[in-house]
């Protein structure tokens, strides 16, 4: 007689079937069971908007978790000869930031010109030249203080329009 399979024996069967390794078995299992407890929604809610409000804020918290990934950003700054030409390598950055960055940079006092450079063989590169009265760290935190403001903006304006 045929054997009646239920749908994680289906999972296993051909999703596991081929991997020789038992330890890569038990790191997939248990990806799966934790995906699985992630998404899990009890069948005794309600319909009270309370029961509602704590799962829309759960679920909202569950997909902010991981964005916390980012909150550093990591930099290395190679400084040339005459002291006030840096280098600075951005790590795991896009164009997008890094544009966004070069117009924070010339907004400081000290700096004579920036650019950056990004390919895909090397992370992206922000060149800058100074006139040697700022050390290149404080024109750094200077700029990205400026970012900052221009967020907490962005925050309270996109808060104004959610109520």
């Amino acid at each position: 007689m045929g054997k009646k399979k239920t749908a994680e024996n289906d999972l296993d069967d051909e999703a596991f079937g081929e991997l020789d390794n038992s330890e890569e078995l038990e790191d997939l299992r248990k990806e799966e069971q934790k995906a699985k407890s992630s998404l899990k929604i009890t069948s005794s809610t309600t319909s009270d908007d309370a029961s509602s409000e704590d799962l829309a804020e759960r679920l909202s918290q569950e997909l902010i978790e991981p964005q916390r990934d980012f909150k550093y950003l990591k930099i290395s700054i190679e400084q040339e000869e005459n002291g006030t030409e840096f280098y600075v390598h951005v790590i795991h950055q896009s164009h997008g930031f890094m544009n966004y960055l070069v117009t924070k940079v010339l907004k400081c006092k000290g700096v004579e010109f920036t650019a950056y450079k990004n390919t895909s063989l090397e992370p992206p590169v922000l060149y800058v030249r100074t006139d040697g009265t700022k050390e290149i760290k404080n024109i750094l935190k200077e700029a990205l203080k400026l970012m900052r403001i221009d967020w907490k903006g962005m925050g309270n304006a996109v808060s104004t329009i959610k109520s």
